[in-house]
């Protein structure tokens, strides 16, 4: 077993950590000089559009109204600091530091985390160390234009909050109802991450269900309805202005499409082309036709388009779904070095993963379960090295937990 460190070691090394972290990504700021660079993304769009009328509209190249293109907590987010700050270098600087610093507080909760799952601290300070250097997506990760370094955070804080559940063996309902709060702002964040959500519920129902069945039913019950409560005034709002109550986001369709067509390739960069003259994030032309059409009804069409060309050539589409699942796991870095950082990273994880169940069945589910249901959806559209920011961190983790057990196989206590 694994010595406790004391609470006092564990926050010195967790806030050494943190600024390693911190001071590594701002300096890749500055190098990058991201302060300086206004790509107006859709959030950002929308960001500024909700800072200057307090609407959720106008994400594309032209006004077109209000939207759901995008999912709700993150724009709000960044209109606010747009509404602070203004929309130029200073907001950059706002924005660029405020993602670092949830960029390097995810580090730093490593060494805290591995404690609670009954790993060894020296475990946890490398995977703080590895996720500090280790940046997979960067302007993702210090810049905020999108969401996934949030989203990432929220991740590590719910894998907390599930490991203390089982470790009391306990299910309070008042603590399923705060937990679905928190899920439902992590779904109006990232709702894809429900996939996440669901899975939990899973692995708590291999621990609770043979032992307290009604219970563990009657919470999660309250979870969910918790949770559901808290998501309504989105779905609400879209039923209002867009005529339709979609929950998490209304662009699944054009993203079919990009990702699924002739001549379509398995990454954003190699689609970029098409994006560029085929959707209205870009293409005024589109634009004008999406605001004709009306938003649901646009991303509709393009389903259409994108499920016809699958049942016309099935087989280019499972080659496809291969090739976006594989890089999804082993990506392409830009040169040789980072696509080997890469690759040995996974390649880490995995017995990382079998090592960690031997210690800690639940922590080693929990992740488990984030591998099987979080990355389906990036199968089947195309592929870009943000979309596995939110789970990266548990690679890192269980990429430690392998070196820490070759470390010391090299030099036995």
């Amino acid at each position: 077993m694994s010595t406790i460190p004391s609470r006092a070691t564990l926050w010195r090394v967790s806030i050494a950590i943190f600024l390693a972290a911190l001071l590594y990504r701002v300096a890749w700021v500055i190098v990058t000089d991201q302060v300086h660079q206004f790509p107006l993304k859709e959030m950002v769009r929308t960001g500024r559009t909700f800072a200057e009328r307090g609407e959720l509209a106008d994400p594309f190249v032209i006004p077109t109204g209000p939207t759901a293109h995008i999912p709700p907590l993150y724009p709000m987010f960044l209109g606010v600091l747009f509404k602070l700050f203004g929309t130029g270098v200073p907001a950059e600087i706002v924005k660029c530091l405020v993602t670092c610093v949830v960029s390097a507080l995810r580090c730093a909760l490593m060494p805290l985390l591995a404690v609670r799952m009954g790993l060894s601290l020296r475990t946890g300070v490398i995977a703080g160390l590895i996720g500090a250097v280790y940046i997979n997506a960067l302007s993702t990760e210090v810049k905020g234009d999108w969401a996934e370094s949030y989203g990432a955070l929220a991740l590590v804080l719910m894998v907390f909050a599930a490991i203390e559940i089982a470790r009391r063996n306990e299910l309070r309902l008042k603590r399923a109802a705060v937990l679905g709060f928190w899920w439902g702002l992590i779904l109006l964040l990232m709702p894809n991450l429900l996939t996440v959500l669901l899975g939990f519920l899973a692995v708590g129902g291999l621990r609770f269900l043979h032992r307290e069945p009604r219970r563990y039913l009657a919470w999660s019950a309250v979870l969910l309805v918790v949770t559901a409560i808290t998501i309504s005034p989105w779905p609400i709002r879209n039923q209002i202005r867009l005529g339709s109550p979609v929950w998490a986001k209304d662009n699944f369709g054009m993203v079919m499409l990009i990702s699924n067509r002739p001549g379509a390739s398995w990454s954003t960069y190699d689609n970029d082309p098409y994006i560029h003259t085929g959707i209205p994030t870009r293409d005024a032309n589109q634009a004008r036709k999406l605001k004709q059409m009306g938003e649901i009804a646009y991303n509709r069409a393009q389903l259409g388009q994108a499920l016809a060309w699958i049942r016309a050539e099935p087989w280019a589409f499972v080659w496809l779904s291969v090739q976006r699942a594989f890089h999804f796991w082993f990506p392409l870095g830009r040169n040789l070095a980072h696509t080997t950082v890469e690759w040995g990273l996974t390649l880490l994880a995995f017995p990382g993963l079998y090592l960690l169940y031997q210690r800690n069945r639940v922590a080693a589910l929990l992740i488990l379960s984030m591998w099987l249901l979080y990355p389906w959806p990036y199968y089947i559209t195309e592929w870009s090295s943000r979309f596995r920011q939110p789970i990266a961190w548990t690679m890192t983790l269980t990429a430690a937990v392998t070196i820490e057990r070759a470390l010391r196989r090299q030099s036995p206590e």
